[in-house]
């Protein structure tokens, strides 16, 4: 090999890892500092949120305070019961004492079961029944409002109406069948 090929050999493998690392190292440093970057504006952010809370404590405490305060307030208003069993009967008794109230005839009243984490709220626990009630516009009209609007706090989740006989005489008043599902919360005995 002569000294002009050994040196065309050399510039050849000066450019090749040349051309290495402007394609490949470069992009890849570049990377990796925008990456370190956006961590450290990142934690700052973290640092300095944790800083501005911590300055603040005493107004995070007292708004903490209230929270709790207002959630106990709810208290009163949820279903009566020390077990799911008696905020069951509670909740039945509610919803059964409206409809008779509004003249519509009760035709069952079953308890739905516990459906795992979604019948929780933090310690309340939410109680559900099924009802099926026969009666007119106006009597499930005010059952509606007196369940939604009750001192307890209720929730009519499904709401089904049909008329018994669609075909009736239109001298007498048409019977509505209305089935609905009722809840509410209770708090357990072990938490009060």
């Amino acid at each position: 090999m002569i000294a002009r090929d050994r040196r065309a050999l050399i510039w050849g493998v000066v450019a090749i890892a040349t051309m290495v690392v402007v394609l490949r190292l470069i992009p890849a440093a570049f990377r990796a500092i925008t990456r370190l970057r956006e961590t450290a504006v990142e934690r700052q952010g973290t640092v300095a949120r944790a800083q501005l809370l911590l300055g603040e404590r005493r107004a995070v405490r007292d708004s903490l305070d209230h929270v709790l305060r207002d959630i106990v307030g709810l208290v009163p208003r949820f279903v009566d019961g020390t077990s799911h069993a008696d905020a069951q009967a509670s909740l039945s008794s509610l919803v059964s004492m409206a409809a008779t109230r509004h003249n519509l005839k009760i035709l069952r009243l079953d308890p739905l079961s516990a459906g795992g984490t979604s019948d929780t709220m933090g310690v309340f626990v939410r109680v559900q029944l099924h009802g099926e009630f026969e009666g007119d516009v106006a009597g499930a009209a005010r059952l509606l409002r007196a369940i939604e609007t009750s001192r307890t706090l209720l929730t009519v989740n499904s709401l089904g109406i049909t008329a018994s006989n669609p075909v009736s005489r239109s001298d007498r008043p048409e019977i509505l069948n209305v089935e609905l599902n009722v809840s509410g919360y209770f708090l357990p005995r072990a938490t009060q």
